[in-house]
């Protein structure tokens, strides 16, 4: 009897945004942005890919500047001791990305993956995205990652900002 290979999606989780909330735009190197939590694909069945998506809402102000989001993907390796994680990406500034949920300086150049540069083209305009990881690593998913976001938009973030996440793996049959 054949193998039948399955494409299975993980549990959509949310991640921790309260410091993107309200995130104002800042268009001047460095720049101020916000930075996740490290997620941590280190589980039993470890993903081949994770798929990511996000959805910002905007408060009423024209674009400006830049009229841009920049997401970007710091990936973090697990040292042989199994409990301390080293950044694989740095923010462009003398801080390196610390793994918690808050705000980050960040400037451009730096060494972090740029996952999705969203345009902001109209007031109140929604900023959706998505991206896979893989994709972004050469078909390898890190031990784990947490993303940088860098609001150029001319508009402050509003309530109601989602990131989020799919763990992909593969099943046999």
């Amino acid at each position: 009897m054949p193998t039948v290979t399955n494409q299975t999606y993980g549990t959509y989780v949310p991640v921790t945004v309260t410091n993107l909330q309200s995130l104002a735009s800042d268009d001047i190197d460095p720049f101020t942005g916000w930075q996740s939590a490290r997620i941590d694909f280190q589980a039993a069945i470890k993903p081949v890919d994770v798929e990511f998506v996000f959805s910002l809402p905007t408060a009423a102000t024209a674009p400006a500047g830049s009229a841009v989001v920049v997401v970007y993907v710091v990936p973090w390796v697990l040292a042989a001791d199994g409990t301390t994680w080293i950044a694989g990406a740095n923010l462009g500034t003398t801080t390196l990305p610390t793994g918690v949920e808050g705000t980050a300086s960040l400037s451009d150049p730096n060494s972090m993956r740029t996952a999705r540069p969203a345009p902001y083209k109209i007031i109140s305009q929604p900023i959706n995205g998505y991206f896979s990881l893989a994709a972004l690593f050469d078909g390898i998913v890190p031990d784990a990652v947490s993303l940088v976001l860098s609001n150029r938009t001319g508009a402050a973030l509003s309530t109601g900002c989602v990131v989020a996440y799919k763990p992909i793996t593969y099943t046999h049959t």
